[in-house]
């Protein structure tokens, strides 16, 4: 169950998943950007189509873990469940640097309508795109993308069209190199001004 909230954040009732979607009832989610410090790369990841999804969705980048806040969870409790569930990594309070809350508000579809408090987080890690525990990992994650956090800030910000990464395919564990155009970055993500600051924010925390 999910707790559902007015548009300024006051506790209203508890519903099914699926039905805050359809509704569009405001509520709560969890957004980590996994990040290592020491090569300055960040993880974004792909997913396959869901079947809550009514609507065609194209191979998107997205941010490296994220999900909501279930019945009586915490802010912690919901990322250490999401990261465990998404990357297989156990991680703690220590890891996690806040780096804000996003207001989304889209509609993919007439019975697809997203009302989130997004609570973004950085979550540091020293893994590499080998290193990371991908193998036994459901089926929601299509594949994981090691990319340069100041190549995908001037990506964001528009100053260029496409980087240079390397993508790691969750099925058949295999790394290629990949070009990340604008094309698979969720469009949202150019016209709301808080992604950029979440990733600026996120730079500033490391003095990068």
């Amino acid at each position: 169950m999910i707790q559902t909230y007015s548009p300024d954040m006051k506790p209203l009732f508890l519903t099914d998943k699926k039905i805050v979607h359809q509704k569009g009832l405001w509520h709560k989610v969890f957004t980590g950007i996994l990040f290592n410090p020491d090569t300055n790369k960040i993880f974004l990841q792909t997913i396959f189509p869901k079947n809550s999804y009514n609507f065609e969705r194209p191979d998107f980048v997205d941010f490296s873990v994220g999900g909501h806040m279930e019945d009586n969870e915490s802010i912690l409790q919901a990322a250490i469940r999401e990261t465990a569930e998404e990357l297989g990594l156990n991680i703690s309070s220590q890891q996690l640097t806040f780096l804000g809350i996003r207001i989304c508000k889209a509609s993919p579809s007439p019975s697809y309508i997203i009302r989130e408090f997004q609570y973004f987080f950085a979550i540091q890690t020293e893994h590499t795109l080998e290193t990371l525990p991908l193998e036994a990992l459901d089926n929601e994650v299509k594949s994981l993308l090691e990319v340069d956090l100041g190549d995908f800030i001037a990506l964001i910000l528009q100053q260029t069209n496409s980087i240079n990464t390397r993508e790691r395919l969750i099925q058949s564990q295999q790394i290629i190199s990949v070009s990340l155009s604008n094309k698979r970055i969720i469009p949202d993500y150019f016209a709301d001004k808080s992604i950029a600051e979440k990733l600026l924010s996120l730079r500033e925390c490391y003095s990068l």
